[in-house]
């Protein structure tokens, strides 16, 4: 069997690598040494696509393999825009009437009685604001005030997780943050007709990754990270049973990087809007003037996860360290008769040393 073929492909894809490719009865036989399993892999692929009976031999260096330390930031950009609008009209007395027309989803100004100072107002009321909103507007000579409440918030970033794992070359690595929440299952059929079991789900923040080493400290990396959440808005209800939903964003991709390089995985993206409106019964549903009497809030939920990945090889088996530090002060050992004589205990004055 002509194995040539295979064997040029061999060197030129695995050219710093020890392989000898050779063929005995129809069969294509590897061996020597490579670096690690990856390699391994890679080259009994290559042989199949050229015979489909392969034996292969080949075995993995015995000298430490080198590891990988992946380091993960899982950020989630906070794109929330929560608007808000409402409208108070308050009298301090004008034409003898005291009150105010509130939702209540803001706070009013509070009315006194006649008479009271401290407040704004003439002598027929008195009024204590302790929230002015955006918008204030008194009319002294009317007895009559308005507060006006128009807002636009937003958020920014928050990191969820920053792990940074360690694994062997070629080896896969998982990381998990979150929990696991029960739910019922029930069960069918004779035997199991009316019982319920409890099954547990993960959520949280995962992530599993395996890395390869390639020449010229190429790092091939297979990446998948993950982050859920419980969604009690699509929850389920089964035998009195609340049941959440789980929201995923996740993604799964394979890349090759320079040692140290980092890339990015953006535009996972999730977003929700909730309105809630409130007013006065009867005269907020009159048209164009029960708008006055209306106060609304919209919250509009727009997140982006932004997962960054940094790969760098690192070597801690075969580190050579420091060498130890010999003291500045030896000890001398027990029963020997020389030693240095500069640690000698010193004589008191007047007195002559032993001889």
């Amino acid at each position: 069997m002509d194995v040539s073929a295979l064997r040029d492909a061999v060197d030129q894809a695995f050219s710093t690598e020890s392989i000898q490719v050779t063929s005995d009865q129809g069969r294509v036989m590897l061996t020597g040494v490579v670096r690690n399993k990856a390699v391994v892999d890679e080259v009994g692929k290559l042989a199949l696509s050229y015979n489909k009976e392969v034996v292969n031999s080949l075995a993995i260096s015995g000298r430490h393999p080198k590891q990988i330390l992946l380091r993960v930031k899982f950020a989630e950009v906070d794109r929330t825009k929560l608007k808000q609008f409402g409208i108070n009209i308050f009298s301090t007395g004008a034409t003898n009437t005291l009150g105010t027309l509130s939702t209540q989803q803001f706070s009013s100004p509070g009315l006194g009685s006649g008479g009271s100072t401290g407040g704004i107002g003439g002598s027929a009321g008195s009024l204590t604001v302790s929230d002015v909103l955006n918008i204030f507007l008194f009319r002294p000579d009317l007895n009559l005030g308005i507060t006006i409440k128009d807002l636009q918030q937003k958020n920014v970033l928050q990191v969820l997780a920053e792990p940074n794992l360690l694994a062997v070359d070629g080896q896969p690595a998982t990381f998990h943050a979150g929990g696991e929440f029960p739910y019922p299952v029930p069960q069918s059929g004779l035997a199991g007709a009316g019982t319920i079991t409890i099954q547990f789900k993960q959520f949280g923040v995962r992530l599993g990754f395996t890395a390869n080493i390639l020449s010229d400290d190429v790092i091939h990396l297979k990446v998948s990270p993950e982050v859920s959440t419980l969604d009690y808005a699509n929850a389920l209800t089964i035998n009195n049973f609340v049941i959440p939903a789980i929201s995923t964003r996740a993604a799964e991709t394979e890349i090759e990087l320079k040692n140290g390089q980092s890339f990015g995985i953006a535009g996972l993206l999730d977003n929700r809007t909730t309105s809630i409106m409130s007013k006065i019964p009867g005269i907020g549903d009159i048209p164009i003037l029960g708008l006055l009497f209306r106060s609304k809030s919209v919250s509009n939920t727009n997140t982006e996860l932004l997962v960054v990945v940094t790969p760098t090889i690192v070597d801690p088996v075969n580190q050579v360290g420091p060498e130890p530090k010999a003291p500045d002060h030896p000890l001398p050992y027990l029963g020997v008769k020389e030693f240095d004589q500069s640690i000698k205990p010193k004589q008191p004055a007047g007195e002559e040393a032993p001889k």
